[in-house]
């Protein structure tokens, strides 16, 4: 039983990395994200539970520290929440909640513990890059038969595309110049991969493919030369990012700089009205409309700053941000210490890749989860392979089963319940969504009911919309101050809403 789980096991992370480019729910609601999301929690959680069945592969090493500080910190987050039902399901579309926070670290912790063989690393590339070309092929088919939205390969996102694009297409760039076997392959996904990204018209997958290349050129060169590569890599990023500024592609999609420096400096406020444990997981929508200094509406989604490490110091804190910043600073100096090493320098590039995309953007399920799947795999390419049972794990086998049992379980709440609820969302019967997933307040509003709606205001509801919708109700049934409350409930999330402003203006005359 061990030998076999250890065999399924060891291919489990190749078959998530395969899968997050490409699988949806056409049958749910939330059709693209929601799935991608269920893939991490389950995959983590299984990932873990397997390895704590079958100890003996590698331990974290000097990883160990960083993660724990990391999986603290969202912990620390979550219970200061000014809102922990919406911390723990997570706002709908988005869910980046505490489940998923920890998920991204348990898919890094078990990629190390599972990949124990160099062909199960090579199976997790090759799915990966795999995945990834399969959804490139598909945005460039959207492109040519004219679709009415941005290419996004069916990821729902065009940025989510092009975050994936930025972290395989080093990978395959690393793989067709070792001249193996299947070399043309390699360089055939490259030139997919990249027609796929330029359809997105993604400016921050550009620069993140820009600088994944330039940082795999500087991880690749003898070592006596990295530096005055890693100078002239640097120079050339950094104009390339100025030619986005000055150019006529700094109007591209509708989203010049101004516009996204704006939105940073209101982040900035946000994130010292609670600098050290912020505001919650996925609570940023509930609390930024009061640090708003103009109307965004129609041009960016203001429940989200925009830019990862901005996001994640507004959810988190600077303890957060600064835990998981030790995680990246030790994952970045072994990828530089072991370059040398077989496709090392592939995986750090694309790491690089993404963090470049991620500094212009917000972490997402679909592409934030496969970066720590990749940084597992990179984390597990520097260490030996040594016997011994992963950290954490050391004790009696009825110990590591029950604890295997309780990620299952936390596998089937987490991400079998919230899609089953999904597709029963889309088939209108709300009243069996909320039964399996009876904290996102999404379902709640769908039946329409005054209680139904005062309880998805309990559970964080972020959509100013939907407060002015409760205060109609409430108006409705004579409850003026209900009323008032729920419209300005709506403006606190929104300041710029204007049917709030003109009921409770109505209201108020």
């Amino acid at each position: 039983m061990k030998h076999l789980l250890e065999r399924f096991g060891g291919y489990l992370p190749g078959v998530i990395g395969l899968t997050l480019p490409i699988v949806l729910i056409p049958t749910a609601s939330d059709s693209y994200i929601l799935p991608r999301t269920s893939i991490v929690i389950a995959g983590a959680c299984l990932g873990a539970g397997i390895a704590l069945l079958a100890p003996g592969g590698p331990g974290l090493g000097g990883l160990r520290w960083p993660l724990l500080a990391a999986a603290g910190a969202a912990v620390l987050a979550f219970i200061t929440s000014v809102s922990w039902p919406l911390s723990l399901a997570g706002s709908y579309t988005r869910y980046e909640s505490l489940p998923v926070r920890l998920a991204y670290l348990g898919l890094l912790a078990s990629s190390v513990w599972l990949l124990r063989t160099t062909r199960q690393r090579d199976l997790l590339v090759a799915g990966f890059v795999l995945g990834t070309s399969i959804a490139c092929f598909k945005a460039w088919l959207q492109w040519f038969g004219h679709a009415a939205f941005r290419p996004d390969g069916d990821l729902g996102n065009a940025n989510l595309l092009a975050a994936l694009a930025v972290m395989a297409a080093p990978l395959a760039v690393d793989r067709a110049r070792r001249g193996t076997n299947f070399a043309a392959a390699w360089a055939g996904a490259v030139v997919v991969i990249v027609a796929g990204l330029l359809v997105t018209t993604s400016r921050s997958g550009f620069l993140g493919l820009l600088a994944g290349c330039l940082a795999l050129l500087v991880l690749s060169v003898p070592r006596r030369f990295a530096l005055a590569v890693g100078g002239a890599a640097a120079a050339i990023a950094g104009g390339a990012l100025v030619v986005l500024i000055a150019s006529p592609l700094r109007v591209l999609n509708d989203d010049p700089p101004e516009l996204r420096l704006h939105l940073w400096g209101d982040g900035l406020r946000l994130v010292a009205a609670r600098p050290f444990t912020g505001w919650g997981e996925d609570a940023t929508g509930l609390a930024f409309g009061r640090f708003l200094s103009q109307d965004y509406a129609g041009l960016v989604v203001f429940d989200r700053i925009h830019s990862g490490p901005l996001d994640i110091a507004a959810t988190q804190g600077v303890l957060g941000l600064a835990a998981l910043g030790w995680v990246a600073f030790v994952l970045f100096r072994a990828a530089w210490r072991s370059r040398s090493q077989p496709y090392v320098a592939g995986l750090g590039a694309a790491l690089v890749g993404f963090s470049v995309w991620v500094f212009f953007n917000f972490d997402w399920a679909p592409a934030t989860g496969a970066f720590w799947l990749l940084a597992g795999t990179l984390w597990s390419a520097t260490l030996p392979i040594r016997s011994g049972e992963p950290a954490g794990v050391r004790g009696q086998g009825r110990l590591r089963a029950i604890a295997a049992v309780v990620l299952a379980l936390s596998a089937i709440v987490f991400a079998i319940f919230p899609a089953l609820a999904d597709v029963w969302y889309l088939k209108g019967r709300s009243d069996l969504a909320v039964r399996v997933d009876p904290l996102q307040a999404q379902y709640h509003w769908a039946l329409g009911s005054i209680d139904e709606l005062r309880q998805a205001a309990a559970l964080g509801e972020a959509e100013p919309g939907f407060y002015v919708v409760l205060g109609d109700h409430e108006l409705q049934l004579g409850n003026r101050d209900k009323a008032r409350r729920a419209y300005e409930r709506s403006l606190e999330i929104d300041p710029y809403y204007s049917p709030a402003a003109q009921h409770l203006a109505a209201l108020n005359g």
